[in-house]
């Protein structure tokens, strides 16, 4: 369980702590990355608030919850895999949290070939990436 408190934290801390840096250093300015884009400060809505209808923070907390929940079962079942829910965790914590105190999600990478995004989004995409995997490893050698 250790790993997945420690792999949910290190995402929250490390995400906040890139947003607060980069919004200190840069404000409205942007960082190139060559040919690869750039670096700068990207606000946007929450999937959840996308939709348009009324989505407050409360029913944010809820849906982590519910989610959440579900994740510690599976990652105790599975200990290989608390490694990957503490990433789902953790980067739906930070989007959660920031959403709740700013009402928006920053991110900060820009590539000219792919939508803005930032830490918890890499830490949901990897962790979700890692988790099926696992689980179809596992339900495979199951079944053999």
């Amino acid at each position: 369980m250790s790993v997945l408190c420690i792999t949910l934290l290190g995402v929250l801390v490390s995400d906040q702590a890139i947003k607060l840096l980069l919004h200190r250093l840069m404000q409205d300015e942007a960082l190139a990355l060559g040919p690869l884009g750039s670096v700068r400060m990207v606000v946007g809505r929450l999937w959840l608030r996308r939709g348009g209808g009324p989505c407050g923070s409360v029913v944010i907390w809820c849906c982590w919850v519910a989610a959440a929940v579900p994740l510690v079962i599976v990652s105790t079942l599975f200990p290989s895999s608390r490694a990957f829910a503490g990433l789902l965790l953790g980067g739906s914590l930070s989007h959660a949290l920031e959403n709740s105190l700013r009402g928006s999600i920053t991110d900060y990478i820009c590539l000219r070939f792919w939508p803005a995004f930032n830490l918890a989004d890499l830490a949901l995409a990897v962790g979700t990436i890692g988790m099926i995997s696992e689980l179809l490893v596992t339900m495979r050698a199951m079944v053999s």
